[in-house]
């Protein structure tokens, strides 16, 4: 039988928890807010869609902390993995070589994604 986990069988945050426990505050009060939002007359994909981009965000802040800018130490990282602040099969989707230009030209190929995403804007477009 596994061993229940409590509150007070938890570990404490590893250092530099701190430094990120603002932010991470922020996305759980978001996420309250998308899933407290009022959903009548609603698809059910369209009362979802916050939410996963809420976590999407959350897990993409956490992803540039440790790999981009080397901000927060490896312990630490697990730690959010291990505790549920990221995805960490997202994670390994964002780590895998070529990503990022497989989703550009996926992005290219097909004009009605870029109004469904919401995120990108024509500038970006014409930056490059």
């Amino acid at each position: 039988m596994p061993a229940i986990r409590s509150a007070r069988n938890r570990k404490p945050p590893p250092d530099g928890f701190d430094d990120i426990e603002d932010t991470l505050l922020e996305f759980a009060n978001k996420m309250k807010d998308a899933e407290n939002a009022p959903h009548e007359g609603k698809r059910r994909n369209e009362v979802l869609w916050p939410i996963f981009q809420i976590s999407h965000q959350r897990s993409r802040y956490i992803y540039e902390l440790y790999y981009e800018k080397e901000a927060i130490s490896k312990q630490l990282y697990e730690w959010l993995l291990k505790n549920g602040y990221a995805d960490a099969l997202l994670i390994a989707k964002w780590k895998k070589q070529g990503y990022e230009k497989v989703w550009m030209m996926r992005l290219f190929r097909d004009p009605n994604s870029l109004r469904q995403a919401g995120q990108l804007t024509s500038a970006f477009f014409f930056s490059l």
